[in-house]
């Protein structure tokens, strides 16, 4: 598959490939994490200007959040705590998991 890729687009370097790389994982994070904000909302029978109330966000920004607009972890924990709940952040290395955040 790697070998494909490099052939399909030879320009690229490693580092680049890498960095589209994250940016695609970072991408498709923000966009379950705001799936699951969206439901959490929707199970409270809040909506989205209710929870734009709160201080530090903004309806229009609860909307961004919730189709993984955003990719800005303090703003989508603002958003969850909003809602009651919270967003951790853990390390993985290897079979180890550390809560980091």
């Amino acid at each position: 598959m790697k070998q494909r890729l490099r052939e399909r687009s030879p320009e690229l370097s490693d580092a680049e490939r890498e960095s589209r790389k994250q940016a695609a994982r970072t991408a498709t994070e923000a966009y379950a994490l705001g799936h699951h904000l969206r439901e959490l909302r929707k199970e409270q029978g809040l909506t989205q200007a209710q929870v734009g109330a709160s201080p530090g966000i903004s309806r229009a920004r609860v909307s961004q959040i919730e189709n993984g607009e955003i990719h800005n972890l303090e703003t989508m924990r603002t958003c969850a705590a909003a809602l009651g709940a919270r967003i951790t952040v853990s390390i993985e290395y290897g079979d180890r998991i550390i809560g980091a955040a």
